[in-house]
């Protein structure tokens, strides 16, 4: 890229640790990855046993880290994500003491053969993180063995994000002791996992086999490897001619589904998934779903298709339309916005009692409005994108995918429900916060708030406007070419926010950085006003200090009227205050400021009327 703007009329605050990343040449003011940069991976071989008359999972693994950073590694950090459920940890929920236990049990932990660390002072359990001391220090460029074995009880009733739902289905994350990411900024991400912020991992590949009770099938992160082994000679038949059909393929039918010929008739079957390249692995199982499969190109260049299942319950009446419309979800994501053709090989939408993304899977309760089944999936198969494709930091910035994920959707919620109205639904939740003491600006790190309000204020609402009238100002075409761009750069890898606005100012040779103080760094709310009207000009304030839109509709005693607009890039220069001339001013009877699309939380100083005479004083503000 020719075009470099970071440094523009208005520069942005780079912590240190940023600022260390450039001068290692790690990232670059571009917004692009630096030469220096380098990401650490991981090879998981899992295996688990789930007995869902105990809610009880079993399990052993063998992770293959690779050290491709320039440091030496003292310690080794595992995320044990399930400790949520440990009592004493922190937890964003309340969760009732009853329903807490014991957390994750480790029965074995090597490094390497090593196995001198288990229930030594070299190991160190801290809220959902485990930290080891190691005995032989990791080099740089080498790789390492851990062997984990691990036992968890899932408490029934407890279902935040996954769990055990008491009816023979279970959607399990968040269940396998995981590398934590070793990055350029922070070295070990140590933040503890306590319910509000989600995802950060590695970029890892799985193979994973699942043992459950003969009757249960199962959805994964992954492709299924051993269907002969799993289904009926008969299912499995219908399972292949189910990989080639573009039209709905109904595997199991509410007129089926209790049939006993389904699956291989073991006491026990183990389903064998694999997965290259995703940050996270997931699965759900149950003895009593539905189960339609569509075939969708997603790659129009090279006809490349994803598999998206759908995998329900009998009386979830929305889902016996999921797979058309998670078809129709694919194919917009990878044509038009955000554009990029979705990665990977499957998708699966699983009917749990929640709405929640794992890598090719979507946990997504049952609705009863179909507005809220579509944005639901929009949303959640959104994910996919980020932050597992982009391997944001959802723990230090959730608005970097959560954001995108409730922007996406925006695009296509009047194709499927046009009496839905989206962006009045997104302006309500905004209005909630906005402008209140404990509202943060974006750049507050997420996993600092543990308070609901503040923390959705910031990952999902105000993120959502931010991009939007982003989107507004720079049209789609810039838009879309600099969010490809920001994506296709930092594929597979961990953009920090700064990543992202260098990298629109380049691709977009726009210098934003005006725009990216005031949406992300500076506190501020949406409230703009007339003023005051003074010979023929119209004075706009913004009062709220938030840039938005002006939009100024004048309207004359003869009946006609005509529209004034200014984009956000009015108040580039921050100042509070705009002039606007009001032509013919002496006959209007009406002058109102903002529209549907501008948020703000006073409209009650947006109006000026005529009150006496035909005199320019006579207009009231």
């Amino acid at each position: 890229f020719l075009f470099i703007a970071h440094l523009g009329s208005q520069s942005l605050y780079e912590p240190l640790k940023i600022q260390k990343c450039y001068q290692d040449g790690t990232r670059s003011h571009t917004g692009m990855p630096g030469p220096n940069y380098w990401k650490n991976t991981c090879n998981y071989d899992i295996k688990v046993m789930l007995k869902p008359d105990r809610g009880n999972i079993r399990g052993s693994e063998l992770i293959s880290y690779s050290n491709n950073s320039p440091d030496t590694l003292k310690e080794l950090v595992i995320t044990i994500l399930s400790d949520l459920y440990k009592k004493g940890n922190l937890n964003d929920f309340s969760i009732p003491q009853s329903l807490l236990n014991d957390g994750v049990k480790i029965s074995k932990f090597r490094v390497n053969g090593n196995d001198s660390y288990l229930n030594s002072s070299k190991i160190t359990r801290e809220g959902t993180n485990m930290i080891v001391t190691l005995d032989e220090l990791i080099l740089p460029g080498t790789t390492s063995l851990v062997e984990i074995d691990w036992e968890f009880d899932y408490p029934g009733n407890l279902t935040i994000r996954n769990g055990n739902y008491g009816d023979s289905t279970f959607f399990i994350g968040y269940f396998y002791p995981k590398m934590a990411v070793y990055d350029d900024v922070d070295g070990w991400d140590k933040s503890n996992y306590t319910g509000y912020t989600e995802f950060y991992g590695e970029h890892s590949d799985y193979d994973v086999k699942i043992s459950v009770p003969g009757d249960f099938k199962v959805w994964a992160s992954g492709e299924l490897q051993n269907v002969d082994e799993v289904l009926s000679e008969k299912y499995a038949i219908k399972w292949k001619e189910a990989q080639k059909s573009d039209k709905v393929y109904k595997l199991i039918t509410a007129d089926n589904y209790l049939d006993q010929d389904i699956t291989q008739n073991n006491e026990w079957n183990t389903w064998h998934f694999k997965s290259t390249n995703i940050p996270d692995f997931a699965f759900g199982t149950s003895d009593k779903f539905l189960w339609d499969l569509i075939n969708v190109v997603v790659d129009q260049g090279s006809g490349r298709k994803t598999t998206l299942n759908a995998a329900y319950r009998l009386d979830s009446k929305d889902y016996y339309k999921m797979a058309e419309l998670g078809k129709k979800v694919l194919e917009d994501y990878s044509t038009r916005l955000p554009g990029i053709p979705y990665p990977y090989p499957e998708m699966t939408i699983f009917n749990g009692n929640s709405g929640m993304e794992f890598p090719m899977m979507c946990n997504n309760v049952s609705c009863e409005e179909w507005h809220e089944t579509a944005g639901l999936a929009y949303h959640e198969m959104g994910h996919s994108y980020f932050p597992f494709f982009i391997g944001t930091n959802e723990r230090k910035y959730a608005w970097m995918d959560e954001g995108w994920a409730s922007l996406f959707p925006y695009f296509y919620s009047d194709t499927h429900s046009p009496q839905y109205d989206y962006l009045a639904n997104r302006m309500g939740r905004y209005y909630n916060e906005a402008g209140s003491e404990r509202e943060v600006p974006l750049m507050t790190q997420s996993d600092l708030l543990h308070i609901r309000g503040p923390y959705r204020q910031a990952s999902y609402n105000k993120s959502f406007f931010a991009y939007f009238y982003l989107y507004t100002y720079l049209g789609e075409e810039t838009f879309s070419k600099a969010l490809q761009g920001y994506m296709n750069a930092w594929a597979e890898k961990h953009p920090v926010p700064f990543d992202f606005f260098y990298s629109f100012n380049t691709i977009a040779e726009m210098d934003l950085n005006w725009f990216w103080k005031n949406w992300f760094f500076d506190k501020n709310h949406s409230d703009l006003a007339i003023s005051e009207m003074k010979n023929g000009e119209l004075i706009v304030e913004n009062r709220g200090k938030l840039i938005l839109p002006v939009f100024i509709e004048v309207n004359y005693k003869d009946g006609s009227s005509y529209v004034l607009k200014k984009d956000i890039s009015v108040w580039k220069d921050q100042q509070e205050k705009i002039t606007i001339p009001i032509k013919d001013y002496k006959k209007v009877s009406s002058i109102v400021l903002g529209n549907d699309e501008i948020l703000d939380v006073d409209k009650s100083n947006n109006t000026c009327l005529l009150y006496t005479s035909d005199a320019a004083d006579d207009l009231l503000c």
